[in-house]
């Protein structure tokens, strides 16, 4: 597995994304398996290499909020300036898709869970490239990589590339902004308490 970084070989990532590869990397929580969001080609790919259960979805990364709407993610009104306040950041939300966004047929859904990572290289390469899905870096059922050699551990002959960089061992928080009120789905490194005062700010100003 070659490694790279994104200070010296931001280009080739860029390259190598565009050209549907699959790359280890580090993001704003763990390591993930980031790779071109639009592409059905990596979608299958690396559902086969995670042996993941197809009716999991994969979290999709994008570089800003205009970008989402773009790709047809619909952001109630309501929840808009929410948004704003926890993004860039780890928290992941589930959000309606509109009928023309390319990601209700690419991934058979009527929702997609979407986040603006914290993690600044990251967003550079998106707006270089295009949406990138970054599901853990991990077989389904172990513990999610915490650096390239455990990337290489699980993916030796399927990933041929990982992007060094640090990470923290817990995941983003998930929540579902999908319903008539908000659902929490998982805590991660944002504690609930967090959330729920944000979303308490956000209902008062309603």
């Amino acid at each position: 597995m070659k490694i790279l970084t994104f200070e010296n070989d931001f280009c080739t990532i860029k390259k190598l994304i565009l050209s549907g590869e699959l790359l280890c990397s580090p993001t704003d929580t763990q390591y993930g398996l980031i790779g071109n969001a639009l592409n059905r080609k990596s979608i299958e790919t690396v559902y086969k290499i995670k042996k993941r259960d197809r009716t999991k979805p994969l979290i999709v990364l994008f570089d800003c909020i205009e970008t989402l709407k773009k790709y047809g993610i619909y952001i109630p009104s309501r929840y808009k300036s929410f948004l704003e306040k926890i993004w860039p950041g780890r928290v992941t939300v589930i959000l309606p898709l509109k009928m023309e966004s390319p990601f209700k047929n690419l991934f058979e859904r009527n929702d997609l869970a979407v986040r603006i990572p914290a993690f600044k290289p990251l967003r550079d390469l998106i707006t270089a490239t295009t949406p990138l899905f970054a599901p853990s870096a991990n077989i389904q059922g172990e513990k999610p990589a915490s650096g390239c050699s455990e990337c290489e551990r699980y993916f030796e002959g399927n990933i041929k590339y990982c992007i060094k960089g640090k990470t923290i061992p817990l995941p983003s928080t998930l929540i579902s902004l999908t319903g008539k009120s908000p659902k929490i789905i998982r805590e991660g490194v944002i504690p609930i308490g967090t959330i729920e005062k944000l979303l308490g700010e956000t209902e008062k100003k309603e």
